[in-house]
């Protein structure tokens, strides 16, 4: 996974451009009630299947990436075996020692650790202590079962659940921002949940890394904000 690394590179400045609150732009329409998802689990193949049989709607396009609308969502308590900062940090080159996940991966392969049924690759989670763009925790893992493991984890590493919350969702399909013919920077995900009439909280931001590819760069990624 030492892509990776490469890839955040990339993307921690594009967050920082395209994820400023607009508090002058008003919305007219209700944000709908969440979907509540089978099992309140994350669920990479039913992601990648309705990306495959074209049955989400298209928001954007060009030639080498997709925007889709995945909706809104409603998920229960997500158990992850992650690298944390634990204390707020601000974007940039604070992330970068937790973005390498060699030593994750081979934790995991060594250890009696059930990963959850049907995870993403990976997941990164942005926990806002004030407000978006600010400092916050910064979370890189891989969601398992509950029950974890018996086997004493590293300082390095910890067990984390996040709490039941709200997300207005977005899937990406395309290449990473420092990749040729990239549309990252048009996923305007805030501006898109504002559109709907929902309200980003500013609590948590996160990428589920649902599918890598780097043959073709048609990286599945859905990208999912909190919302009120």
């Amino acid at each position: 996974m030492n892509e990776t690394v490469l890839i955040f590179r990339g993307t921690v400045f594009t967050v920082v451009l395209i994820a400023l609150s607009l508090n002058g732009l008003g919305v007219n329409a209700a944000c709908p009630e969440p979907m509540l998802e089978p099992n309140q689990t994350l669920s990479a193949s039913k992601v990648i299947q309705s990306v495959e049989e074209d049955e989400l709607p298209v928001l954007e396009s060009g030639p080498t990436y997709k925007i889709y609308d995945a909706g809104l969502k409603q998920y229960g308590k997500l158990t992850a075996l992650v690298q944390s900062s634990n204390t707020p940090i601000s974007l940039g080159a604070e992330m970068r020692p937790y973005m390498d996940t060699q030593r994750l991966w081979e934790f995991f392969r060594n250890n009696d650790i059930s990963l959850q049924d049907d995870p993403p690759e990976e997941i990164y989670v942005y926990n806002w202590v004030e407000k978006a763009q600010g400092e916050m925790i910064f979370d890189v893992g891989i969601a398992i079962r509950d029950q974890g493991s018996d086997k004493p984890l590293p300082d390095w590493l910890q067990i984390k659940t996040y709490e039941a919350m709200k997300f207005a969702s977005l899937v990406y399909v395309g290449p990473f921002p420092h990749q040729e013919g990239s549309g990252w920077e048009k996923i305007r995900w805030e501006d898109r949940a504002r559109e709907k009439g929902c309200v980003y909280d500013e609590r948590m931001y996160r990428e589920l890394y649902h599918r890598y590819d780097f043959q073709t760069n048609q990286h599945i990624t859905e990208i999912q904000i909190s919302i009120e």
